[in-house]
């Protein structure tokens, strides 16, 4: 097997070897490292990365299933190594997991030397309705404050995003107008027209719900606990017990609130890191 630079333009017969973004990408001539690997001329595997703040994040990496277990993914990895230091401060991978195959990267990174890394609580989680319905969390009835986005008055959801921005807090993909938001399932509270919190759903998560963002403007302090509640049983009365529902965390305070209220809830996206010695310039220099 041979290792090869994939020149800036289209990939080519690596194409279906790299993530779109990542082929995409090539294929405008942006600043992307990307090789190939191949043996006999056929295309076997390909990894891609940039520069990003001193550190190299490799964003695809792939061998083709049939050429696996021969070497190839160290061999991508070996020889993006061999280029950079002197380059970037370390190599990271972020990754989720959302299929059975993911599952075998987390052990080869660590067999490689990278080091799985503290993500500060901006994390992915997933479970499924059925395992929420289970939990005294969920069995406690529906209390307190929360109307759902679709019976509330197009001021209200304004005067809920300009709340939300003032505060930098977390908004679903397009923001609550998004062609995603679950607007039956996502639940805020205003008192008197004023902002207090929100916790939103959406459906981009495939065959699932995501809950995508969560924000509480921090007068009530019970308020999230009981947005999350009322937003998961109404969840859970629109869609089928085994619906997966994915959970994203924007800081450790977040992610241990939710850990401590759904503690069969399992982590799916990751990050690994591998130390490279220190930066002297740029790839592009």
């Amino acid at each position: 097997m041979q290792i090869g630079v994939l020149p800036p333009g289209e990939p080519g017969v690596f194409r279906s070897l790299l993530l779109p973004e990542a082929a995409d990408a090539l294929a405008r001539g942006e600043a992307l490292t990307a090789l190939g690997l191949t043996e006999n001329g056929l295309a076997l595997g390909a990894a891609a990365g940039y520069l990003e703040n001193s550190q190299f994040q490799l964003i695809s990496l792939y061998v083709a299933p049939a050429y696996r277990q021969r070497g190839g993914g160290r061999m991508l990895v070996d020889a993006l190594l061999e280029l950079l230091p002197g380059h970037a401060a370390g190599v990271t991978v972020r990754f989720t997991v959302t299929e059975e195959e993911h599952r075998t990267l987390a052990p080869f990174l660590a067999h490689l030397g990278f080091a799985r890394e503290d993500d500060h609580g901006q994390s992915i989680y997933l479970t499924t309705l059925s395992r929420v319905m289970q939990l005294p969390f969920y069995q406690s009835q529906p209390k307190g404050r929360g109307t759902p986005l679709c019976e509330l008055p197009e001021s209200d959801l304004t005067a809920l995003a300009h709340a939300a921005q003032a505060a930098q807090a977390p908004l679903p993909p397009g923001g609550l107008h998004g062609e995603w938001v679950e607007k039956q399932v996502s639940v805020a509270y205003l008192e008197n027209g004023v902002p207090q919190g929100y916790v939103i759903g959406d459906t981009s998560w495939p065959g699932g719900l995501t809950l995508s963002a969560v924000w509480s403007s921090g007068v009530y302090p019970t308020l999230l606990v009981s947005l999350l509640r009322i937003a998961l049983a109404r969840a859970v009365e629109r869609y089928a017990p085994e619906t997966v529902l994915a959970i994203q965390t924007v800081n450790a305070r977040s992610a241990e609130l939710l850990r401590s209220l759904l503690p069969n809830i399992e982590p799916i996206s990751f990050t690994y890191r591998y130390p490279l010695s220190s930066v002297d310039k740029t790839l592009s220099e």
